[in-house]
């Protein structure tokens, strides 16, 4: 009987991970937690820890698909033997290793579709940073603003204009295919650790 796999999976990817599904590129259920939850990483942490509790089984095949979000990723992926996508963060995930060191040369903001919809509420209530103390802060660390279009949604050109007026920042786009991610989704899934199956060999 095959072994149940699932993909325990950040909101902020949640349309791109259906989009594979739905293509057959991976297979498994997919299961999400609220992309917010990344502004408290304790809360993070506690809410990953408790749901890997509850899905953890000898049999099954889990899959973190999470960057560094909280201190201890590395424990859990040690304690659950679990497979996770290598990846510092979501927007690595989506653009591979060497664009996004490029990007991050370019002192470039990356803005992922799930998150464009919702900067003003993090830049204000999350973060607490009005206009002037956010231009500031984004002026003195990041030169544009980039949204990473992955062509399932469109483009949110009134969210990415109001964004860029509070921040002081220009903005572009950067088409995003989905091959990087499915291919880090299909190395993360090879990184499981092996488990004994009830009635193998030792």
């Amino acid at each position: 009987m095959k072994a149940p796999r699932v993909w325990l999976c950040c909101g902020v990817v949640k349309a791109e991970m259906e989009e594979l599904k739905r293509r057959g590129s991976i297979d498994g259920t997919l299961l999400f937690l609220d992309s917010m939850l990344h502004m408290n990483p304790a809360r993070l942490e506690k809410t990953l820890t408790a749901t890997l509790e509850q899905l953890s089984t000898p049999s099954a095949d889990l899959v973190l698909v999470y960057g560094d979000c909280s201190a201890r990723m590395l424990d859990l992926v040690r304690r659950f033997r679990v497979g996770r996508i290598n990846c510092t963060n979501c927007a690595q995930f989506l653009v591979g290793r060497d664009r996004y060191r490029q990007l991050m040369n370019e002192e470039a903001f990356l803005i992922l579709p799930e998150w464009a919809a919702r900067w003003e509420h993090i830049m204000k209530n999350e973060l607490g940073l009005n206009q002037r103390v956010a231009r500031d802060l984004m002026g003195e660390n990041r030169r544009i603003l980039v949204y990473l279009d992955t062509g399932l949604t469109p483009v949110p050109e009134q969210e990415l204009a109001g964004f860029s007026t509070y921040s002081g920042l220009p903005w572009r786009v950067e088409a995003v295919p989905l091959d990087i991610m499915r291919q880090e989704l299909l190395e993360a899934l090879a990184r499981i650790n092996p488990v004994e199956k009830a009635g193998d060999s030792p």
